[in-house]
């Protein structure tokens, strides 16, 4: 869950009379230095002003300010500006919008977490902070530490109350860890929402084979950390030291080996900064330049993201799961995480966002011994199941379904991944791509044609940078359509996005953009 602080020293008040007041200047996630700073500077004024009540206003009432809180440079001269929102001072949860804006100051399209008033009786409490720290409490298996919590206006399927919001990290009822952040209603006492940052999935893998990777040394010794990628380093998940040797020469060609596995870690994380960068435009893993540290050796089948660090177990032959998928899965989380509106909390939305990660840094790599196959978790058999999940028809695994529908909101959040999983097959090859790819059906018997891998992970990833909280199926349409549309004037990728989405039966919705060429 992104939880925004917002301070005068580095976000933009917009107050009730329409002012726009520069506390300082703005703060560019993933600025890309070779863009020249006035267009940015015109793309951020637009937005501010669309916040502050001109042109294209976003929704807010009296007593209401827009703080702007991320901008983070798309492709095709985009910029994606975020801004959370406060009531008398209160910070409103899912109260948050974003604005699409290009660098000749032209306003693209907002998106708004609500549209309704955000006005609630009382700023009072009746429930006290201990009563609800305990309440919160009560929804995980044990906690480790609870931060303090705070006063928000909770927006809840556009509803506000009166809240208080408290983060707690510990452990889930399953053991696995936990980065849990609770409302708890402040004059009920009732659990009004939750938002899990920590996710887990159990995955396999294999050695990549002989590859480069980028490491440091210090004095005579080398380490599995890399400085030209800062935050990203291996430890041992035993006694947290990163792994160090007198060569630069990893790995013992072992999966069993926690270096070989640490190893795997960094070459796929650097694929997929790399990726990040020459596809998507993004400056690292955090969209300013930082990446994330990772562990091996969780003794369990299993890999997570705990809301800051990625951790790494193992299959039934003890081998470390560091594929490219898996550690691509991993740091996606991070990635839905650190974009406009944090956490997707809709069933499916964050795993499908890994495994379509996964999926990209795959093709990135095209590594010999692990080809881009849209299987996750397909290169070292963890069960004896085979893979965990398949993109191009996700029945193939476990059932899970191919088509959306109004269950999948209240689907495991694994088996709820299958839809989006499946849209982006179709966006990125089509439902029969041929050259030895694999045909996809369609839930409403179409013929799609694909737009290529990469232009997917385009169009994927400017619906991320659309997001509000509370994000849904429904609204990512609407997002990766918007999206779509401001890359390709032609409506060529506008068409195709919207004709994937109609192949897994999610149907138009309302606010959708339309395109002409």
């Amino acid at each position: 869950m992104k939880r925004t602080t917002m301070t005068a020293g580095v976000a933009l008040a917009v107050l009730a009379s329409g002012v726009v007041a520069f506390a300082a200047p703005p703060v560019f996630a993933g600025q890309d230095l070779n863009q020249a700073p006035d267009r940015q500077a015109l793309a951020v004024s637009a937005a501010d002003r669309a916040a502050a009540g001109g042109l294209d206003a976003l929704a807010k009432g009296p007593e209401e300010v827009y703080a702007r809180d991320l901008v983070t440079p798309y492709l095709n001269d985009l910029y994606s500006v975020s801004y959370q929102r406060t009531w008398r001072g209160v910070p409103v949860v899912g109260g948050d919008a974003t604005v699409l804006v290009n660098g000749q100051g032209q306003v693209k399209a907002t998106v708004a977490g609500t549209r309704a008033a955000v006005a609630v009786p009382t700023t009072t409490a009746k429930i006290t902070q201990a009563a609800a720290e305990r309440t919160a409490r009560a929804a995980q298996a044990s906690t480790g530490k609870a931060e303090p919590s705070r006063l928000v206006v909770k927006v809840t399927e556009d509803k506000p109350a009166l809240a208080w919001e408290q983060l707690l990290v510990g452990t889930k009822k399953d053991g696995s860890p936990s980065h849990l952040t609770v409302w708890v209603d402040a004059t009920t006492g009732a659990v009004l929402d939750q938002v899990e940052d920590a996710a887990a999935g159990s995955l396999n893998s294999e050695l990549n084979g002989q590859v480069t990777i980028t490491t440091s040394k210090s004095g005579s010794t080398y380490r599995l950390l890399d400085t030209t990628r800062p935050g990203l380093q291996c430890a041992d998940y035993a006694n947290n030291t990163v792994f160090s040797k007198s060569t630069d020469s990893w790995g013992t060609g072992n999966g069993t080996s926690k270096e070989t596995g640490c190893g795997d870690v960094l070459y796929a994380a650097q694929q997929e900064w790399n990726m990040l960068k020459d596809w998507l435009g993004r400056n690292g893993h955090t969209g300013s330049g930082r990446s994330w540290p990772a562990k091996v050796g969780l003794n369990q089948l299993n890999a997570y993201w705990d809301g800051s660090t990625v951790t790494i177990g193992k299959n039934s032959a003890g081998k470390w799961i560091a594929s490219m998928d898996v550690v691509g899965h991993e740091y996606g989380h991070g990635l839905d995480q650190n974009t406009p509106g944090g956490t997707s909390r809709e069933a499916g939305l964050g795993e499908a966002t890994g495994d379509i990660f996964g999926a990209l840094t795959e093709a990135y790599a095209n590594n010999a011994k692990d080809r881009p196959d849209y299987l996750v978790g397909e290169t070292v058999d963890l069960q004896g199941r085979g893979p965990i999940r398949n993109m191009y028809n996700p029945s193939l695994v476990n059932s899970d379904p191919n088509c959306y529908s109004s269950s999948i909101p209240n689907t495991e959040v694994h088996k709820a991944a299958g839809p989006l999983n499946h849209w982006f097959y179709l966006l990125a090859e089509g439902s029969n791509p041929g050259g030895g790819k694999p045909t996809s059906p369609t839930c409403n018997s179409t013929t799609v044609t694909g737009v290529g891998i990469q232009n997917a992970g385009k169009i994927f990833y400017g619906g991320m940078l659309l997001k509000t909280s509370g994000m849904t199926y429904k609204k990512y349409r609407v997002t990766t359509l918007t999206a779509a549309k401001n890359l390709d004037a032609t409506c060529n990728l506008y068409n195709k996005t919207k004709a994937a989405w109609n192949a897994i039966s999610l149907p138009a919705q309302a606010g959708e953009p339309t395109c002409t060429a």
